[in-house]
């Protein structure tokens, strides 16, 4: 039997974001690890995104619906799982 494919996974450090008003967007940047042993404070700088104030709008409940799935199912993070 094969394993399914992996997802190579990231855990976000830092996260900015702000308002870009001369753009009518909003800019997200998520600093990242890339392994486990890597300091959160070498963290990887993430790449500026730019969202438009209706993907900013998508992107914020998607994440509300996702945490609460998360919360609905009870989910707790183990100790390795946190930075």
């Amino acid at each position: 039997m094969t394993k399914p494919k992996e997802i190579p996974l990231f855990p976000v450090a830092s996260i900015a974001v702000g308002p870009l008003m001369q753009h009518d967007a909003i800019t997200l940047r998520l600093d990242f690890l890339t392994g486990p042993m890597q300091p959160v404070d070498q963290a990887n700088i993430g790449r500026h995104y730019l969202l438009t104030p209706q993907q900013a709008q998508y992107l914020a409940q998607q994440m509300l619906s996702s945490l609460a799935q998360l919360q609905n199912h009870g989910f707790q993070a183990t100790p390795d799982q946190q930075h």
